[in-house]
């Protein structure tokens, strides 16, 4: 029998390939990390960052902005929406049921509170963060 599509967003800043809030499909798992595809590429992210559903979120990702971030633009605000769909970045109207996507056109409900979809996988004792961020400095390296 097969297995169904998962995916796969994180909620900390990970990598330049990987965007907080966007879903991305699970490509495989094992207990230490999942390979996502990312815009047709294949990205390993530490398994103890991510979220991981049995299926394809169809609501707007809520993103709280970075100290330092470039982009989205400072006039969004403190926080952001993801399209669930094609993942691009809008301002969300305070409180709005719903927004439409600028690229996609679709209408989807916002997640303010996701906490239905809650399914963390972190590990307890772990700095898998840093060492993700050491890979990736000795990749940048290379």
């Amino acid at each position: 029998m097969p297995q169904p599509q998962q995916w796969a967003r994180t909620r900390v800043r990970t990598s330049r390939h990987v965007r907080r809030g966007a879903w991305y499909p699970v490509v495989s798992l094992t207990r230490v990390e999942a390979v996502l595809d990312v815009n047709k590429q294949r990205v390993k992210v530490p398994r103890a960052l991510l979220q991981i559903l049995p299926f394809h979120p169809r609501m707007w990702s809520v993103v709280s902005r970075l100290r330092d971030a470039a982009h989205p633009p400072a006039s969004w605000g403190l926080l952001y929406g993801v399209c669930p769909d094609c993942s691009a970045r809008a301002p969300l109207g305070h409180c709005a049921l719903s927004a439409c996507c600028p690229r996609c056109h679709g209408v989807f409900p916002v997640a303010w509170a996701d906490s239905a979809w809650s399914v963390f996988e972190a590990w307890r004792g772990t700095d898998a963060e840093a060492a993700f961020r050491a890979r990736e400095a000795a990749a940048g390296e290379a």
